[in-house]
């Protein structure tokens, strides 16, 4: 590859057997190959629209591609003083992001998936309009990577900020509170913060709208970044407030008032718009405006489009476009293809096997059915077993789900699945969250994620214990999950991955009690779960 294909004459018509590359040749094949990706990867285009319809903390996606083609239209006559150039080395950009593909694709790693879809255009970019130009509007080809459902890792991290600062007002105003995790209790009423109400969708819409707005109204990066962290503050604040007032309106009416369901969801919105008001018109105070003697020339020179000089207008010989266009088509059927027979061969060479409870736990009786009052929220798995063991008057449960990754959407680290999802399940409120670490019995550390519920009333608990195995493996990762499922797979391990659950609970349980409990029946345990002999 010789990087660009093209030869920029200063002739009026290109040379013999030459074609003249020119804005319309260049943009029809940039459309062409954009479809032709889309077609290709639709399994992800479909899972990424998916996202988008069914989540509201990422419906915003949907709009990214118009917004970033809208930005991509305000440097237009920037754009009209330059010409599009073949660049094969675009090749490699893309290349690079259809590999990825493949891989997260064999493992079903969605947002890998989705990262790898996006980061095709700007690839396809560079192959057909070359680097000058991709470089003009490399702002709007980076915002389209937020269209990419991609933060739920900053959910606990809100949530707490968001219980600690709200519970730090109501002191302030004289409000007595008691605060047990995500728990917050008044003398009117109780309330806890779950994860809607961490305000990560109002962060990521306030970052996304800030960002066009930043790049529209500022040209100095000093007055971009102190927009953007205004952008980031203000909606974190606003969530803050939002509880914050939901508490204060039960304590001032005696908890006639809760502001539950819509009432909560209208609260805030109200605020969420309040606050980019508030924004927008900051924002405005310090925004870039024209200066009478410097910007109007330009803007005068730039108001009647200049054709591209004469000296910039290429041309390609066929034969090397069709050998891009070619290229592309084999690199992006070549990692579909790959893809597809890693799949198939999985299913071919993969052998089940059976799984079941163990049936002996040292100092333990059981396991014994039970209908729990609380399960992990996890979706379409292969299998899921639960049982009760006893120890007198202490009981723990044990619940095993497994996935063998034999159809997309049906696997163990998927954005669906949660250990508590929204709303809680059978009563249960998620009050705190942390990462614990044993030792096993061969000394090797041990880390689980443990999550303490509490009943409605607050008056129960709950303490879950969890963590992920593969084979022989138990992380909390679910990049180490998806990498060692993919070994699985390509062994024609019938297995699959496993999501380990313990569980007790009590009359009066204390926490220091339950956990002591759990780690029992954990060591007295075999390792690894969900295997059998049969």
């Amino acid at each position: 590859m010789n990087g660009a294909v093209d030869q920029c004459l200063p002739p009026k018509h290109p040379r013999a057997g030459e074609l003249r590359y020119g804005w319309t040749l260049a943009l029809a094949l940039l459309g062409l190959s954009i479809l032709l990706t889309l077609w290709l990867l639709w399994p992800s285009v479909l899972s990424i629209t998916h996202v988008w319809l069914n989540s509201q903390t990422y419906a915003h996606g949907m709009f990214i591609p118009a917004l970033a083609l809208f930005l991509a239209w305000t440097r237009r006559r920037e754009l009209a003083q330059q010409t599009p150039r073949p660049w094969a080395w675009g090749l490699l950009g893309v290349g690079a992001a259809a590999l990825a593909w493949m891989l997260a694709r064999s493992v079903d790693v969605e947002t890998v998936q989705h990262f790898a879809l996006v980061a095709m255009l700007p690839g396809l970019v560079l192959l057909w309009l070359g680097p000058r130009i991709a470089w003009t509007i490399v702002f709007p080809l980076a915002y389209l990577f937020f269209a990419v459902p991609f933060g739920d890792f900053l959910i606990p991290p809100m949530m707490d900020l968001t219980a600690r600062f709200s519970v730090v007002l109501l002191k302030l105003t004289g409000v007595p509170v008691f605060m047990d995790g995500y728990y917050i209790s008044i003398p009117a009423a109780d309330f806890v913060v779950v994860e809607a109400c961490s305000g990560i969708r109002y962060l990521i819409a306030a970052v996304a709208l800030g960002l066009v707005y930043s790049y529209l109204s500022y040209r100095r990066l000093w007055r971009r970044l102190a927009f953007m962290a205004l952008a980031v503050a203000l909606p974190i604040l606003a969530n803050v407030l939002r509880v914050f007032v939901i508490i204060m309106t039960a304590h001032l009416t005696d908890g006639r008032i809760t502001l539950d369901g819509h009432g909560h969801i209208l609260v805030g919105w109200v605020l969420f718009g309040l606050v980019m008001l508030l924004l927008f018109w900051l924002g405005s105070l310090w925004a870039d405006r024209p200066h009478p003697a410097r910007d109007r020339p330009e803007a005068e020179a730039s108001a009647a489009p200049a054709p591209a000089p004469a000296a910039l207008r290429c041309s390609v010989s066929p034969s090397r476009l069709g050998l891009l266009l070619l290229g592309l088509v084999a690199m992006l059927g070549g990692v579909r293809g790959a893809e597809t027979l890693i799949e198939h061969r999985a299913r071919q060479i993969m052998v089940e096997a059976p799984i079941g409870l163990p049936s002996a736990v040292a100092g333990w009786t059981g396991p014994a059915a039970v209908t729990p009052s609380w399960q992990p929220d996890y979706h379409e798995a292969d299998a899921e077993l639960v049982g009760l063991y006893r120890d007198g008057e202490a009981t723990v449960e044990l619940h095993l789900i497994q996935y063998r990754n034999r159809g997309r959407g049906t696997e163990l680290i998927y954005w669906r699945n949660q250990i508590h999802g929204h709303g809680g399940h059978g009563g249960w409120r998620r009050s705190a969250t942390a990462v614990r670490r044993l030792t096993t019995a061969d000394g090797r550390d041990f880390r689980l994620q443990e999550m303490l519920l509490r009943g409605r009333r607050g008056d129960q608990l709950r303490l879950v214990w969890h963590w992920y195995q593969v084979g022989a493996h138990r992380t909390l990762s679910p990049i180490e999950v998806k990498l060692r499922e993919l070994q699985t797979v390509l062994a024609g391990d019938g297995r699959g991955a496993f999501l380990v659950a313990l569980s007790t609970t009590g009359d009066e349980l204390t926490v220091d009690a339950a956990r002591a409990r759990l780690e029992r029946f954990l060591r007295a345990l075999p390792h690894p779960l969900g295997y059998t002999s049969g």
